[in-house]
């Protein structure tokens, strides 16, 4: 059995919450690196109490192991999102970083590949990995490497995207994707024969990865990738805005959807854990949107707006 090391840098306020996300996903026991000495929990396998010096005392890592397996990429993006979501139960989770690293001598790139497959979403879409070949199909084909990026397709947040925007885009629209990640939002909606998508993320790795991805599904002459903190660099108007993000940064960016919307336009956001959508939806409500659509796959919900419907 091939194992995948999964460390979590959270916070201190946040730790307990992050160790209850591993376990939730399946780990069995958690190594703690921390510079502040607390009472150990029975489930703690290994703590290690680190010198200030050596690691700040706001910030704990979590050290837990999955098996590589066909599961594992989906259980990885459960993680950073659930991670990330703590901000949404008032919890600082601080960096909030997730990184990966086999814990045998082979290249974790490599690895992990053999595991993500093509993909079938919706009625028309076919997500395929670019090392991967395909019998000839009549879905559109979304090749990706996901890299260190967020977006894979294979997370019920993606698809639950991916379909609405099947069913939304007609042909000629212009799309705003924010938080882009992979790019794979921003591929698909060039795909489905929308006119121009203005992909952003404010992490210049996923700007990075979402540019190559670009070029590697060929739809660089629709797809520009900008390094944007929310709408900061947006141009619009856009007849779509996509967010796959997390409740609290959708709220927060709400306020700015009508400066970008063009009139009837239409809000996508998904990425929503269920004990926040109704903080989400009274966000949009404030602001005069209507919820047109409100779909869910487990606890994560996405939602389909416009404003003064």
């Amino acid at each position: 059995m091939k194992w995948m090391e999964i460390t979590v840098t959270t916070s201190q306020e946040a730790k307990e919450a992050a160790a209850d996300i591993l376990y939730q996903q399946g780990v069995n026991g958690l190594v703690i690196e921390d510079s502040y000495p607390v009472a150990l929990a029975a489930d703690v396998e290994d703590y290690t109490l680190l010198p200030e010096k050596d690691f700040p005392l706001e910030e704990v890592r979590l050290i837990a192991y999955l098996p590589l397996d066909e599961a594992l990429t989906s259980k990885v993006e459960s993680i950073r999102q659930l991670v990330a979501a703590l901000a949404d139960f008032d919890l600082d989770p601080g960096r909030a970083e997730v990184t990966l690293s086999e814990v045998e001598e082979e290249d974790w790139a490599t690895a992990w590949k053999a595991y993500y497959k093509p993909v079938a979403v919706g009625k028309k879409l076919l997500i395929k990995p670019s090392w991967e070949d395909i019998e000839p199909t009549d879905r559109l084909v979304i090749e990706l490497d996901p890299g260190m990026a967020f977006g894979t397709g294979t997370h019920s947040t993606t698809t639950m995207c991916l379909e609405v925007l099947e069913r939304a885009i007609k042909g000629g629209e212009r799309v705003i994707d924010v938080g882009c990640g992979s790019g794979i939002l921003s591929i698909a909606a060039a795909r489905l024969g929308a006119g121009a998508v203005e992909a952003l993320d404010y992490d210049p790795v996923a700007v990075r990865v979402a540019r190559e991805n670009v070029i590697i599904s060929g739809v660089e002459d629709k797809v520009s990738v900008v390094e944007s903190d929310l709408l900061q660099a947006a141009s619009g108007p856009a007849d779509i805005i996509v967010a796959n993000i997390i409740a609290r940064i959708i709220v927060q960016l709400i306020p700015d959807l009508a400066h970008f919307l063009a009139p009837q336009g239409l809000f996508i956001a998904s990425g929503i854990i269920g004990e926040r959508l109704d903080m989400v939806l009274a966000a949009l409500a404030a602001h005069g949107f209507q919820v047109m659509e409100k779909i869910n796959e487990g606890d994560w919900y996405a939602l389909t707006c416009r404003k003064g419907a």
